[in-house]
């Protein structure tokens, strides 16, 4: 069986062990195990990158050599649409398999808005489902389906989360669109200092080191390269009781929006580097 067969293989058993209502009925914490068969996890999104953005779907002015290597050694899309290409519903539909509005999710659920509204509490997703297979599960980024307690990630299967539940945040501050501070561990605000970006990838990494004796599922969604345009050495735009930073100005978005897309190619290729460097790269997708 060659890698690409044994990709297909796993993913259809996944996607088929999260849309079977036997599946998730019967699973419970009582059918753990820490089977070596399991395959590890890392599913990887970034937010508002164009497809034409990254080097192996042809862009020249931006170098994405780690994403590029992924590409080449595994699965390209060239013809992928998605029926609601936003925040929130992107998310919904990727976390439970099922089309966003089932979900409860027809829009973005913004801060000002929808801060007592998320996804459909019913609903089961993919990180509910491998945790009672005996997954450790953990989430590193972006959540955006649910700002109250009852949506965090912690209550949707995800062992850990760290990261911020709203549309976006300021990568220096994490002060979000309406001035709140947002940057969570599980269920408690716990700031951090750091680039969004570099972040994510550091305790995705640190996830991956915890977890290598058992079977992890690791879901990495990337604030970057979403609005506010910031490079790691640019000054925070939104800052503490309400105050106003310094906004990054047109002529200035290419470069910093560049810079983003390379930061967090780096960031994945220290994830990558991580399951190589541990041994587990034959069984991890």
């Amino acid at each position: 069986m060659n890698r690409r067969q044994f990709i297909k293989r796993i993913a259809g058993g996944v996607l088929a062990a999260a849309l079977t209502n036997g599946a998730c009925s019967t699973a419970n914490s009582g059918n753990r195990s820490n089977g070596s068969d399991k395959p590890n996890i890392i599913l990887i999104m970034a937010d508002d990158l164009g497809y034409g953005d990254i080097s192996c779907y042809g862009s020249t002015k931006t170098g994405t050599p780690n994403i590029d290597a992924l590409a080449r050694g595994g699965m390209k899309f060239t013809d992928y649409h998605s029926n609601c290409p936003v925040c929130s519903p992107t998310r919904a539909a990727l976390l439970t398999g099922r089309y966003q509005q089932r979900a409860g999710i027809e829009g973005v659920v913004t801060a000002a808005k929808h801060r007592h509204t998320g996804m459909a509490l019913e609903e089961v997703t993919f990180a509910e489902v491998l945790k009672n297979h005996g997954y450790a599960t953990g989430i590193f980024g972006k959540w955006h389906v649910g700002y109250s307690a009852e949506f965090n990630p912690a209550k949707q299967g995800f062992d850990e989360f760290i990261g911020y539940v709203s549309g976006n945040v300021d990568f220096h501050t994490h002060i979000d669109q309406s001035g709140y501070e947002d940057w969570w561990k599980n269920l408690e605000k716990v700031p951090e200092k750091g680039y969004t970006t570099d972040l994510i990838t550091k305790h995705g990494v640190n996830f991956i080191e915890r977890h290598k004796d058992q079977p992890f599922c690791l879901y990495l969604p990337h604030e970057a390269p979403h609005y506010p345009y910031q490079g790691r050495k640019d000054p925070p735009e939104r800052l503490p009781g309400g105050k106003k930073g310094r906004k990054t100005k047109g002529d200035e978005i290419a470069r910093a929006y560049k810079e983003m897309v390379e930061v967090m190619d780096e960031g994945i290729g220290r994830i990558v580097e991580t399951v190589k460097r541990l041994g587990l790269e034959r069984k991890t997708f």
